[in-house]
Protein backbone atom coordinates (compact mmCIF):
# COMPACT_ATOMS: atom_id res chain seq x y z
CA UNK A 1 0.00 0.00 0.00
CA UNK A 2 1.53 3.33 -1.05
CA UNK A 3 2.09 6.21 1.31
CA UNK A 4 0.46 9.57 0.59
CA UNK A 5 1.93 13.00 1.30
CA UNK A 6 -0.66 15.24 2.92
CA UNK A 7 1.13 18.58 2.49
CA UNK A 8 -1.35 19.75 -0.14
CA UNK A 9 -4.47 18.82 1.81
CA UNK A 10 -6.65 21.77 2.84
CA UNK A 11 -7.71 21.77 6.48
CA UNK A 12 -10.79 23.74 7.53
CA UNK A 13 -11.20 24.37 11.26
CA UNK A 14 -14.61 24.76 12.87
CA UNK A 15 -14.96 26.30 16.32
CA UNK A 16 -18.67 25.63 16.76
CA UNK A 17 -21.18 23.00 15.69
CA UNK A 18 -23.02 25.58 13.61
CA UNK A 19 -19.82 26.49 11.76
CA UNK A 20 -19.01 22.82 11.13
CA UNK A 21 -22.45 22.14 9.66
CA UNK A 22 -22.20 25.24 7.46
CA UNK A 23 -18.87 24.02 6.07
CA UNK A 24 -20.31 20.55 5.41
CA UNK A 25 -23.29 22.05 3.58
CA UNK A 26 -21.13 23.91 1.00
CA UNK A 27 -20.94 20.85 -1.24
CA UNK A 28 -17.18 20.48 -0.77
CA UNK A 29 -16.33 16.87 0.04
CA UNK A 30 -14.65 16.97 3.44
CA UNK A 31 -13.38 14.24 5.72
CA UNK A 32 -14.17 15.06 9.33
CA UNK A 33 -11.26 14.69 11.75
CA UNK A 34 -11.45 14.88 15.54
CA UNK A 35 -8.65 13.06 17.39
CA UNK A 36 -7.20 11.81 14.10
CA UNK A 37 -5.98 8.52 15.58
CA UNK A 38 -7.70 6.52 12.82
CA UNK A 39 -8.29 8.90 9.93
CA UNK A 40 -4.81 10.40 9.57
CA UNK A 41 -3.21 6.95 9.59
CA UNK A 42 -5.64 5.76 6.92
CA UNK A 43 -5.01 8.81 4.75
CA UNK A 44 -1.23 8.55 5.00
CA UNK A 45 -1.23 4.84 4.20
CA UNK A 46 -3.49 5.27 1.19
CA UNK A 47 -6.27 3.18 2.74
CA UNK A 48 -8.50 6.20 2.12
CA UNK A 49 -8.28 8.54 -0.88
CA UNK A 50 -6.73 11.93 -0.20
CA UNK A 51 -9.34 14.51 0.78
CA UNK A 52 -9.59 17.94 2.35
CA UNK A 53 -10.26 17.85 6.09
CA UNK A 54 -12.72 19.45 8.46
CA UNK A 55 -11.10 19.68 11.89
CA UNK A 56 -13.79 19.68 14.60
CA UNK A 57 -11.42 19.09 17.53
CA UNK A 58 -11.92 22.63 18.88
CA UNK A 59 -15.70 22.40 19.21
CA UNK A 60 -15.84 22.32 23.01
CA UNK A 61 -19.64 22.11 23.03
CA UNK A 62 -19.31 18.49 21.87
CA UNK A 63 -17.05 17.47 24.77
CA UNK A 64 -19.05 16.52 27.87
CA UNK A 65 -20.47 13.72 30.02
CA UNK A 66 -23.82 14.41 31.67
CA UNK A 67 -26.60 12.48 33.34
CA UNK A 68 -29.94 14.13 32.66
CA UNK A 69 -33.51 12.84 32.95
CA UNK A 70 -32.31 9.28 33.50
CA UNK A 71 -30.05 9.29 30.41
CA UNK A 72 -26.25 9.26 30.22
CA UNK A 73 -25.21 11.72 27.50
CA UNK A 74 -21.69 11.72 26.06
CA UNK A 75 -20.55 14.38 23.60
CA UNK A 76 -18.98 13.06 20.42
CA UNK A 77 -15.62 14.75 21.12
CA UNK A 78 -15.24 13.24 24.57
CA UNK A 79 -11.97 11.32 24.73
CA UNK A 80 -11.61 7.77 25.95
CA UNK A 81 -9.47 8.97 28.86
CA UNK A 82 -12.33 11.26 29.92
CA UNK A 83 -14.79 8.38 29.59
CA UNK A 84 -12.55 6.03 31.57
CA UNK A 85 -12.09 8.56 34.38
CA UNK A 86 -15.76 9.59 34.55
CA UNK A 87 -17.61 8.61 37.73
CA UNK A 88 -20.88 8.97 35.80
CA UNK A 89 -19.79 6.40 33.21
CA UNK A 90 -18.48 4.01 35.86
CA UNK A 91 -21.79 4.27 37.71
CA UNK A 92 -24.21 4.04 34.80
CA UNK A 93 -22.28 2.21 32.03
CA UNK A 94 -19.28 0.42 33.60
CA UNK A 95 -18.73 -1.85 30.60
CA UNK A 96 -18.09 1.27 28.48
CA UNK A 97 -15.57 2.45 31.07
CA UNK A 98 -13.80 -0.92 30.84
CA UNK A 99 -13.69 -0.68 27.05
CA UNK A 100 -12.34 2.88 27.13
CA UNK A 101 -9.27 1.64 29.00
CA UNK A 102 -8.41 -0.86 26.25
CA UNK A 103 -8.53 1.30 23.11
CA UNK A 104 -4.74 1.56 23.00
CA UNK A 105 -1.90 3.46 24.61
CA UNK A 106 -2.51 6.38 26.96
CA UNK A 107 -1.68 8.69 24.06
CA UNK A 108 -4.53 7.15 22.04
CA UNK A 109 -6.87 7.35 25.05
CA UNK A 110 -6.10 11.07 25.39
CA UNK A 111 -6.64 11.82 21.68
CA UNK A 112 -9.21 9.32 20.44
CA UNK A 113 -12.86 10.35 20.73
CA UNK A 114 -15.98 8.23 21.05
CA UNK A 115 -17.53 9.97 18.04
CA UNK A 116 -14.51 9.20 15.91
CA UNK A 117 -14.54 5.57 17.02
CA UNK A 118 -18.21 5.30 16.07
CA UNK A 119 -17.89 6.97 12.65
CA UNK A 120 -14.69 5.11 11.73
CA UNK A 121 -17.03 2.11 11.75
CA UNK A 122 -14.44 -0.58 12.32
CA UNK A 123 -16.13 -3.85 13.38
CA UNK A 124 -13.23 -4.16 15.84
CA UNK A 125 -13.86 -0.77 17.50
CA UNK A 126 -13.69 -1.21 21.26
CA UNK A 127 -16.53 1.17 22.14
CA UNK A 128 -19.08 -0.59 19.94
CA UNK A 129 -19.80 -3.90 21.75
CA UNK A 130 -20.65 -2.04 25.00
CA UNK A 131 -22.80 0.42 23.06
CA UNK A 132 -24.63 -2.47 21.36
CA UNK A 133 -25.16 -4.23 24.70
CA UNK A 134 -26.43 -0.99 26.25
CA UNK A 135 -28.80 -0.29 23.33
CA UNK A 136 -27.20 3.13 22.89
CA UNK A 137 -28.60 5.81 20.62
CA UNK A 138 -26.62 8.05 18.26
CA UNK A 139 -27.62 11.71 17.96
CA UNK A 140 -26.95 13.16 14.51
CA UNK A 141 -27.05 16.86 13.59
CA UNK A 142 -27.49 18.25 10.10
CA UNK A 143 -29.14 21.02 8.10
CA UNK A 144 -32.54 19.42 8.71
CA UNK A 145 -32.06 19.44 12.50
CA UNK A 146 -31.28 16.59 14.87
CA UNK A 147 -32.28 12.96 14.56
CA UNK A 148 -31.71 9.97 16.81
CA UNK A 149 -30.77 6.50 15.52
CA UNK A 150 -30.38 3.27 17.47
CA UNK A 151 -26.83 1.93 17.41
CA UNK A 152 -27.80 -1.24 15.51
CA UNK A 153 -29.62 0.78 12.84
CA UNK A 154 -26.73 3.21 12.44
CA UNK A 155 -24.54 0.52 10.84
CA UNK A 156 -25.84 -0.72 7.48
CA UNK A 157 -22.88 -2.99 6.67
CA UNK A 158 -19.11 -2.85 6.60
CA UNK A 159 -18.16 0.86 6.79
CA UNK A 160 -21.71 1.80 5.71
CA UNK A 161 -23.43 4.29 8.01
CA UNK A 162 -26.79 5.99 8.32
CA UNK A 163 -24.98 9.32 8.07
CA UNK A 164 -25.22 11.83 5.23
CA UNK A 165 -22.24 13.85 3.98
CA UNK A 166 -23.66 17.05 5.53
CA UNK A 167 -24.29 15.50 8.96
CA UNK A 168 -22.24 15.00 12.11
CA UNK A 169 -22.53 12.56 15.01
CA UNK A 170 -22.84 14.87 18.03
CA UNK A 171 -23.82 12.69 20.99
CA UNK A 172 -24.19 9.19 22.37
CA UNK A 173 -27.18 8.51 24.64
CA UNK A 174 -27.39 5.57 27.00
CA UNK A 175 -30.34 4.72 29.20
CA UNK A 176 -28.68 2.78 32.02
CA UNK A 177 -29.98 -0.74 32.58
CA UNK A 178 -31.53 -1.60 35.93
CA UNK A 179 -29.68 -2.30 39.17
CA UNK A 180 -29.79 -6.06 38.61
CA UNK A 181 -27.54 -5.88 35.55
CA UNK A 182 -23.92 -6.99 35.78
CA UNK A 183 -21.46 -7.27 32.94
CA UNK A 184 -17.96 -6.98 31.55
CA UNK A 185 -16.09 -6.03 28.39
CA UNK A 186 -13.47 -8.38 26.95
CA UNK A 187 -10.78 -7.99 24.32
CA UNK A 188 -8.09 -10.16 22.78
CA UNK A 189 -5.41 -8.05 21.13
CA UNK A 190 -1.92 -8.71 19.88
CA UNK A 191 -0.38 -6.34 22.41
CA UNK A 192 -1.50 -3.80 25.04
CA UNK A 193 -0.86 -0.77 22.83
CA UNK A 194 -2.58 -2.27 19.79
CA UNK A 195 -5.88 -0.49 19.14
CA UNK A 196 -7.19 -3.29 16.91
CA UNK A 197 -8.82 -6.29 18.55
CA UNK A 198 -8.64 -9.82 17.21
CA UNK A 199 -11.93 -10.37 19.05
CA UNK A 200 -13.74 -8.15 21.52
CA UNK A 201 -17.16 -8.11 23.11
CA UNK A 202 -19.47 -7.20 25.95
CA UNK A 203 -21.71 -9.37 28.10
CA UNK A 204 -24.51 -7.82 30.14
CA UNK A 205 -26.77 -9.95 32.33
CA UNK A 206 -29.81 -9.10 34.48
CA UNK A 207 -29.94 -11.52 37.38
CA UNK A 208 -32.99 -12.02 39.55
CA UNK A 209 -32.77 -12.53 43.31
CA UNK A 210 -32.96 -16.29 42.79
CA UNK A 211 -30.07 -16.24 40.32
CA UNK A 212 -32.26 -16.69 37.24
CA UNK A 213 -31.27 -14.68 34.17
CA UNK A 214 -34.02 -12.18 33.39
CA UNK A 215 -32.24 -10.53 30.44
CA UNK A 216 -29.04 -11.19 28.53
CA UNK A 217 -27.17 -9.08 26.02
CA UNK A 218 -24.07 -10.40 24.26
CA UNK A 219 -22.30 -8.33 21.61
CA UNK A 220 -19.15 -9.30 19.70
CA UNK A 221 -16.75 -7.34 17.52
CA UNK A 222 -14.21 -8.25 14.83
CA UNK A 223 -16.20 -11.36 13.90
CA UNK A 224 -18.57 -9.97 11.24
CA UNK A 225 -18.85 -6.94 8.92
CA UNK A 226 -20.36 -5.03 11.84
CA UNK A 227 -20.54 -5.63 15.57
CA UNK A 228 -23.28 -8.21 16.20
CA UNK A 229 -25.51 -9.28 19.04
CA UNK A 230 -25.98 -13.01 19.61
CA UNK A 231 -29.72 -13.70 19.90
CA UNK A 232 -29.03 -17.43 20.06
CA UNK A 233 -26.86 -17.12 23.15
CA UNK A 234 -29.14 -14.52 24.72
CA UNK A 235 -32.32 -16.60 24.36
CA UNK A 236 -30.59 -19.65 25.77
CA UNK A 237 -29.55 -17.73 28.89
CA UNK A 238 -32.87 -16.00 29.60
CA UNK A 239 -34.90 -17.97 32.11
CA UNK A 240 -31.94 -20.15 33.08
CA UNK A 241 -29.49 -20.15 35.95
CA UNK A 242 -25.79 -19.60 35.27
CA UNK A 243 -24.65 -23.19 35.61
CA UNK A 244 -21.48 -24.27 33.85
CA UNK A 245 -23.50 -26.29 31.37
CA UNK A 246 -25.78 -23.35 30.52
CA UNK A 247 -22.82 -20.98 30.18
CA UNK A 248 -20.95 -23.41 27.97
CA UNK A 249 -23.95 -23.95 25.68
CA UNK A 250 -24.60 -20.20 25.51
CA UNK A 251 -20.98 -19.54 24.60
CA UNK A 252 -21.10 -22.14 21.83
CA UNK A 253 -24.36 -20.63 20.55
CA UNK A 254 -22.57 -17.44 19.47
CA UNK A 255 -21.05 -19.42 16.60
CA UNK A 256 -24.40 -19.25 14.79
CA UNK A 257 -24.41 -15.45 14.90
CA UNK A 258 -20.86 -14.60 13.81
CA UNK A 259 -19.06 -14.80 10.46
CA UNK A 260 -15.36 -14.12 11.03
CA UNK A 261 -12.78 -13.94 8.26
CA UNK A 262 -9.09 -14.68 7.94
CA UNK A 263 -6.84 -11.63 8.09
CA UNK A 264 -3.38 -10.58 9.21
CA UNK A 265 -4.37 -10.64 12.90
CA UNK A 266 -5.90 -14.11 12.99
CA UNK A 267 -7.80 -16.82 11.17
CA UNK A 268 -11.56 -17.25 11.14
CA UNK A 269 -11.18 -20.51 13.09
CA UNK A 270 -9.07 -18.75 15.72
CA UNK A 271 -11.70 -16.01 16.08
CA UNK A 272 -14.48 -18.58 16.49
CA UNK A 273 -12.52 -20.34 19.23
CA UNK A 274 -11.72 -17.05 20.97
CA UNK A 275 -15.36 -15.94 20.81
CA UNK A 276 -16.60 -19.09 22.53
CA UNK A 277 -13.87 -19.03 25.17
CA UNK A 278 -14.20 -15.36 26.02
CA UNK A 279 -17.99 -15.44 26.28
CA UNK A 280 -17.78 -18.46 28.57
CA UNK A 281 -15.05 -16.88 30.72
CA UNK A 282 -16.98 -13.62 30.98
CA UNK A 283 -20.20 -15.39 31.96
CA UNK A 284 -18.25 -17.40 34.53
CA UNK A 285 -16.73 -14.20 35.94
CA UNK A 286 -20.16 -12.58 36.18
CA UNK A 287 -21.58 -15.64 37.95
CA UNK A 288 -18.76 -15.69 40.50
CA UNK A 289 -18.95 -11.94 41.18
CA UNK A 290 -22.74 -12.19 41.63
CA UNK A 291 -22.33 -15.06 44.07
CA UNK A 292 -24.23 -17.44 41.82
CA UNK A 293 -23.23 -21.09 42.12
CA UNK A 294 -21.73 -22.07 38.80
Amino acid sequence: MSMQHLADVEVYTARSLREALELLSTGTRLKVVAGGTDLIVQLKSGALPKADLLDISRIDELRYIRFEDGVLRIGALTTFMEIYRSDLVRRHAPILSEAAFTVGSFQIMNKGTIGGNIVNASPAADSLPPLYALDAEIVIAGPRGERVVGIKDFYKGYKRLDLREDELVVEVRIKPPGDGYVGHFFKHGLRRGDAIAVVNGAVLIDLGDDGTVRDARIALGAVAPTVVRSPGAESLLIGSRLTKDVMRRAAEAVLKDISPIDDIRGSAAYRRELSVNYVFMTLYRIAREAGVSA
